[in-house]
């Protein structure tokens, strides 16, 4: 029986001799005859025999019918679960229902949280399309997985996989560049860096093993313990190790050379292009500007060199040493940009995992399984260039680990009556950490010690950058914290069989969780440049950061700096469901299923109340009066004075009698209907109908926490240097660079106050504290999407093994908004201008721009306010935020609605919908005869209700998607060469001949479809078809007619030009995804015979085999002199080849 399978078996029993022998086969019919279900069961046989990369099973689900994916076949390995996911059905409006062992097995982010390895699996299977009422909590496909479980016979496999970057295809943007870069280096005359190009590979090295182990059978401990017929166990281990380096685009990097690390820059006033920019000023030297006396100037150091005795900066050394010296040899005059080539900065992969079920049968009517599994990712050996100098410092450091298990008990009453209960947990762990990075602390840089107590435990290297275009930052960014999701489940499920009823009744709990924040900028973040060593205050004579920000680096003088202090949170929903179905065989013939499902979802809660709730349209603060007089003195003539309005805010979940759900749960009804006729014993009509309700849960995106993160910030000087720090923080004598000290020495010296840091407002700016900044909300009546979906098709078989499954499937799904599609819809802007002022046409008109974007007076000008109207609190967070610092805005502010808020959008208003129409054909030819194949096509009309083509639009464009392919093809197939012992040919063959030509086969599998359609901006076009558009013979400079554009900037629309040209045409798509995998094996028998024993198989696999270069869609700026080509490929990788050996017994 598949898995997620209910057939029904018509036995005849008759009386038999005193012995009988009864096979029991794995192979179900080939027609389902009481189910109304579409998809795939991905058998065995197909998991390990086809050509699947880095042993993923996952990988597989996209070959199935009605499945839609975003086309780009990029490198995935078993932690890839973002990749590894990526499929949606019907629209993807929601997540798919990942399952495993018949328990939840979802991550964060709608992705699944384990991606098994092929020798763990016993097979799956992806439903497309399932109107059973059982599923829930999802509008998406069902993918049902079930792992191995041990029999009374002991078995197994051992598989090695390995592969080498030599071996790969080179994508053909990185081939071009390659010869390009080194063409142009020796059209300069740089034969020293052209010849260190030549000795590079095209492409990073690297190499890969992927290996596993698998066992089971029934638990045998000698004199006590015998299991067989009773007490299984089944163990899988698998892990690999990537070891290989970044891309060669990654390699450039800018260094101190030695001579600047010992302060002397005399060298950067030989660079033949305005060597003055390099020119270093003491910034003890400031004076008046004699020629402008408003202004201010600092004089040269002599001969460009810092004298030893001002290295002042205490973190100096340690900063200094993490820097590799330059190993490319520049041009004399050339500015010393790009002067270390980090040719073997690491980009290598660790993983491991472990998963074990244990299956116990109690009784004859108690029977129960477990099963754990833990598996981990990292940390993220990337991006690490400082290898040879600090090794491990500035890794990437992704990690991410899963850990799950869940427990299932059957009881069988009666014949007619059975009991199932399920309980499971997940939990999904994701960072980034840098263990290099944490065995410093402020202190081990010279930094005074109240940074290590600020850090706490959360203490690391601080981070040191540099200007633009200067030298390469060499210390990670912060510390990270782990995001956990956890999913608690709990299932009771009852089946009922009375006469030709089966009824089937449950009771679904889940709890999801999500944890995380904290952490970030814990130990320090300071930032060097020109500002303080330049000639002018006002830049008047050009100056660069490159030099001036190491020597602002020598002298401990940063630009800026800053601390966080940043809340955690642990957000929480939990869901209920109920569902109730029927399968009523009405005749031999005719099989009705009836189903309803309840879910109950609450709004999601944080423990501590930790998160901005919604908006509150009437709210009203103490800017309202005052901000209404001020403009009602000042007025525009767009808006009376009677008609400006400053109400509204923000709130705060569980504060001033708001709840502390951030949106109202909801109770929803899901029927479902199906109907399966058999015309006769090769021909099934079948039909369905269901609702389908998508989830709000914590899993899927982390709470606004505006308010409980907040940063201290260095204020280093209001007057170009003259004084140091503020009137209220002045820089004590030790760290005041006008004696010679740095201001590291304390760098958030201790304020009038009393304190040094700003702790987070938390919710004590109330309604206050959106004013003036934008708010994307989320909104008390936020809705679950809803798809409503139906299918008509037929299903029949031919011959004893050969199926064909024609169907069409039909879409209405609806309540769809940017949160609870996470941003793939946009929200709602809630402070549009009217159209009336905007202007239309094809000609440019700036009237419109100009009108709106002049400054006018700011009612919201701080000086309209009295301090004492406003919290100590709020009235300093006003006075920080520009909006009200300004004594000008823009008109078009004052022209919105709610001007008090910079930018409004609700981002879970619910207008979008989608439609679909789809044809699902699927052809499958069950293996037999040494051969099996599947074909699936794909045939899909889709439209989106989802963008404002403009910010007063009522209602939102109805469009073409690019969740869907117009068409989709795809077929597996294996083929065992018919040659030696045991088959048609040779069949008698002794161990030599079979062993050179017995046991070969093939396996590929073929994926097409369409590429995305292309999106574009307003522009103006002349043609008088958008069918012309597409009228072009296709080639990389020239992917679609440019002909009718307009070219010229300053011909083009201006703001404020009412949309004249669609966001995408029908038909114009980028490259389309067209890749054939293969693999060839080797069978080789060790011992035993067909029935049993050791066999070995060597395996080729090689993946994208026509070695093509996916490219990505073209630009589409018509102003550039680019337009219409193409000038990068997708992260599809080209062909690769991997090889495996595994062990079966």
């Amino acid at each position: 029986l598949p898995v997620s399978s209910r057939i029904e078996i018509n036995l005849a029993l008759e009386v038999g001799g005193l012995t009988e022998t009864i096979s029991v086969t794995s192979e179900a019919p080939l027609l389902e005859t009481n189910a109304v279900s579409t998809g795939r069961v991905i058998d065995n046989k197909s998991l390990m025999e086809l050509p699947v990369m880095g042993n993923s099973a996952m990988l597989l689900v996209k070959l199935s019918p009605g499945v839609q994916t975003g086309g780009v076949n990029n490198y995935l390995a078993l932690h890839s679960n973002a990749g590894g996911s990526d499929y949606s059905v019907s629209g993807n409006i929601g997540g798919n229902a990942w399952t495993l062992d018949g328990s939840p097995n979802q991550g964060p982010g709608r992705r699944t949280a384990y991606l098994p390895y092929t020798d763990a699996i016993a097979e799956f299977k992806v439903e497309t399309n399932n109107f059973d009422a059982g599923i829930g909590q999802s509008s998406g496909a069902a993918i049902t997985m079930i792992s191995k479980s041990g029999t009374n016979g002991f078995h197994g496999t051992a598989t090695w996989q390995h592969w080498q970057q030599r071996w790969q295809g080179t994508p053909f943007f990185v081939k071009q560049n390659y010869f390009r870069r080194i063409a142009a280096a020796d059209a300069a005359g740089n034969t020293t860096l052209a010849n260190q190009l030549r000795a590079t590979d095209k492409q990073p090295t690297g190499r890969s093993n992927n290996w596993g182990a698998s066992g089971g059978g029934p638990v045998m401990i000698p004199k006590i313990v015998n299991g067989k017929n009773r007490l299984f166990w089944f163990f899988t281990y698998n892990a690999f190790k990537d070891v290989k380096v970044e891309d060669a685009s990654t390699f450039n990097r800018t260094v101190p050379t030695l001579k600047n690390r010992e302060g002397d820059f005399s060298d950067l006033l030989q660079v033949r292009n305005s060597p003055a920019r390099y020119i270093i000023h003491d910034p003890t030297t400031i004076t008046r500007d004699p020629a402008r006396p408003n202004n201010f100037i600092r004089t040269p150091f002599p001969n460009n060199i810092i004298p030893r005795a001002r290295f002042a900066n205490p973190s100096y050394n340690t900063y200094r040493d993490i820097y590799p010296l330059p190993n490319v040899t520049l041009d004399a005059g050339a500015d010393p940009i790009n002067n270390y080539l980090a040719s073997q900065t690491p980009y290598n992969w660790d993983y491991y995992a472990y998963s074990n079920r244990v299956d116990y049968q109690i009784s004859d009517r108690w029977r129960m399984f477990g099963r754990w599994s833990i598996n981990n990712f990292g940390p993220e050996d990337r991006a690490d260039w400082v290898y040879e100098t600090a090794r491990g410092l500035n890794l990437n450091g992704l990690v991410r680990n899963n850990k799950g298990g869940n427990i299932d008990l059957v009881y069988t009453q009666t014949p007619t009556t059975l009991w199932n209960f399920n309980v499971a947990i997940n939990q999904f762990r994701e960072g980034n950490i840098q263990p290099k990075a944490l065995e410093f602390k402020p202190t081990s840089v010279g930094l005074p010690a109240y940074m290590d107590e600020k850090a706490g435990a959360l203490a690391l290297l601080p981070q040191m950058t540099f200007g633009t275009n200067s030298y390469s930052t060499a210390s990670p960014g912060g510390f990270t914290n782990w995001t956990r999701t956890r999913q608690a489940t709990m299932k009771l499920e009852g089946t009922f069989i009375r006469g030709k009823h089966s009824f089937r009744a449950a009771f679904d709990n889940r709890n999801q969780f999500r944890t995380g924040g904290g952490g970030g900028n814990t130990s320090g973040n300071f930032s060097f440049n020109q500002n303080f060593l330049r000639r002018n205050d006002d830049g008047l004579t050009p100056a660069t950061d490159l030099g001036l920000s190491w020597a602002a680096f020598i002298l401990g003088i940063p630009s800026g700096g800053s601390v966080a202090t940043n809340d955690t949170f642990a957000t929480h929903t939990p869901y209920y469901g109920w569902f109730f179905q029927d399968s009523w065989r009405v005749s031999s013939k005719l099989t009705i299923n009836l189903g309803l499902r309840m879910e109950y979802e609450r709004g999601a809660t944080e423990r501590y109340n930790r998160m901005v709730g919604n908006f509150d349209p009437t709210a009203s603060t103490p800017l309202t009066g005052p901000a209404q007089a001020a403009y009602a003195a000042n007025p525009i003539p767009q808006v009376s004075a009677q008609d400006f309005k400053v109400i509204g805010g923000n709130t705060y979940v569980g504060a001033g009698g708001a709840s502390r759900m951030l949106y109202r749960p909801e109770l929803m009804w899901l029927p479902r209907v199906g109907v399966a006729y058999q015309v006769n014993s090769r021909t099934v009509l079948r039909g369905g109908y269901g609702i389908f309700f998508d989830t709000l849960n914590v899993m899927n995106y982390g709470p606004n926490q505006f308010g409980f993160s907040r940063s201290t910030n260095m204020i280093v000087s209001n007057d170009f240097g003259q004084t140091w720090g503020s009137t209220t923080a002045p820089y004590p004598a030790n760290a005041n660079p006008a004696n010679f000290r740095s201001l590291l020495n304390d760098p958030f010296p201790v304020r009038a106050d009393g304190t040094r840091f700003d702790i987070p407002t938390r919710e004590a700016l109330g309604a206050m504290a959106y004013q003036g900044r934008g708010f994307g909300f989320t909104a008390w009546d936020t809705p679950h999407p809803r798809q409503q979906r139906w299918q008509v098709g037929i299903q029949r078989q031919f011959g004893a093994d050969m199926v064909v499954n024609a169907s069409y499937v039909g879409t209405r799904s609806d309540r769809i908004s940017q949160f609870s599609t996470q941003g793939n819809v946009p929200g709602r802007p809630l402070q549009p201008l009217p159209q009336q002022f905007y202007v239309t046409g094809l000609t440019r008109n700036e009237s419109a721009q100009t009108l709106l974007n002049a400054n006018v007076t700011n009612p919201f000008f701080v000086g309209n306010f009295r301090q004492q109207d406003f919290s100590p609190l709020v009235w300093a967070d006003m006075n920080s935020n520009g909006f009200f610092t300004g004594r000008i805005i823009a008109r078009n502010r004052l022209m919105r609605p709610f001007p008090n808020i910079n930018g409004l959008t609700d981002n879970s208003e619910a207008s979008a919908y989608t439609r679909t129409h789809e044809t699902q054909i699927s052809f499958e030819k069950r293996f037999s005869k040494g051969w099996n194949i599947n074909l699936a096509y794909n045939g899909m009309y889709i439209r989106d209700a989802d963008v404002f083509l403009n910010e007063f639009d009522a209602e939102r464009t109805l469009r073409p998607s690019n969740d869907g392919r117009p068409h989709r093809f795809t077929a597996t197939g294996i083929y065992t060469v018919p040659v030696g012992k045991g088959r048609k040919y040779l069949g008698s063959a002794n161990r030599l001949v079979d062993g050179i030509l017995g046991g070969w086969q093939f396996a590929a599998t073929y994926e097409w479809q369409p590429g995305p359609l292309i999106d574009f901006g307003n522009l103006f076009y002349y043609g008088s078809d958008l069918e012309n558009i597409k009228n072009v013979t296709r080639t990389w400079d020239t992917w679609f007619n440019t002909a009718d554009f307009e070219r010229t900037a300053n011909r083009g629309p201006a703001g404020y030009h009412v949309r004249v040209f669609p966001t995408r045409i029908n038909g114009l798509r980028g490259d389309a995804t067209n890749q054939w995998n293969a693999n060839v094996s080797k069978n080789i028998r060790l011992t035993g015979d067909e029935a049993g024993g050791v066999t070995m198989q060597l395996r080729l696999d090689a993946l994208n085999l026509q070695n093509r270069s996916q490219m990505e869609r073209p630009n589409t700026d018509p102003f550039n002199t680019n337009f219409g080509r193409i000038l990068s490929q997708t992260a599809a990788t080209n062909r690769w080849i991997q090889v495996q050996a595994r062990i079966q017994f």
